[in-house]
């Protein structure tokens, strides 16, 4: 009798379960016309203590260090659409540990790409909301290029991510139409800053 089992396999765009982040609370300040920093606390309602402050912040900007994480979320936050510091600094620290920056670097290459989104996809509410073609055209025309430099910086975090190897093809057509597939790997030496490269050859024919 044969028996069938299934293995499931995690889909590398599987969404990542995410643990609590964290949420600043503000004041307007009546005197000065300024928001000023309450308190802080974890997304579930609890308060923070030294070390859940410390989880959170290195969950969303990639580093253990409170300080540093700290102005990168507030780096991040001032590129986002929202009119308040506040509302921005809160989404940017709840979106950003969703993406899982594993550093600093990623953390405000993530970042970019949410500014990016952020603001494509506010132009594409304002395009709906108007009347002459004129407008709608040049705010969608906008969203696209925003759209497209979005896609462009998470290609780069790809890039970083891989070290910035690349792997590249040749295809060797020889008599009788037969093929040979040579590979080739270029990265970046860990010395120099210069090119090197293998060949491996032939990988396969066809």
């Amino acid at each position: 009798m044969n028996t069938l089992t299934e293995t499931k396999t995690n889909h590398p765009l599987e969404e990542i379960e995410t643990e609590n982040f964290l949420e600043w609370n503000f004041q307007l300040n009546k005197e000065t016309g300024e928001l000023e920093f309450q308190s802080a606390e974890l997304s579930d309602g609890t308060p923070v203590t030294e070390e859940s402050f410390t989880k959170a912040i290195k969950k969303a900007a990639g580093t253990s260090n409170p300080q540093v994480g700290e102005r990168i979320l507030k780096a991040v936050a001032k590129g986002l659409s929202a009119d308040g510091f506040d509302q921005r600094l809160n989404q940017a620290s709840a979106m950003l540990p969703s993406l899982n920056p594993q550093n600093a670097t990623e953390a405000l290459l993530l970042g970019q790409f949410l500014a990016l989104q952020d603001s494509g996809m506010k132009c594409l509410r304002l395009a709906n909301l108007q009347d002459m073609f004129f407008h709608v055209e040049k705010l969608f025309t906008l969203a696209t290029k925003l759209f497209n430099t979005a896609n462009q910086t998470m290609q780069a975090l790809t890039k970083f991510r891989s070290g910035w190897q690349q792997t590249v093809q040749v295809l060797h057509v020889h008599n009788e139409g037969q093929a040979i597939v040579a590979q080739n790997l270029s990265s970046k030496s860990s010395k120099g800053g210069g090119m090197k490269k293998s060949s491996i050859e032939p990988h396969g024919s066809l």
